[in-house]
């Protein structure tokens, strides 16, 4: 695992958990799913770096 996926995946989490509080934090209703979109955007994301992990030990497995 290289140290760019684990640099974007501390990130991310940092990302994911500041669009947690921004949403519990806001007054208004768009506040709240902006922060909810990061969120969701930060646990996608997670997932796509999981994947393409996976992905290169599967085309390392097949060389």
């Amino acid at each position: 695992m290289g140290t760019d996926r684990v640099i974007f995946g501390v990130l991310t989490i940092v990302v994911g958990i500041f669009g947690l509080f921004y949403a519990s934090g806001s007054q208004d209703g768009y506040s709240y799913f902006v922060g909810l979109a990061l969120f969701i955007g930060a646990v996608l994301f997670m997932f796509h770096l999981i994947k393409g992990y996976y992905d290169q030990l599967e085309e390392a497995d097949h060389a």
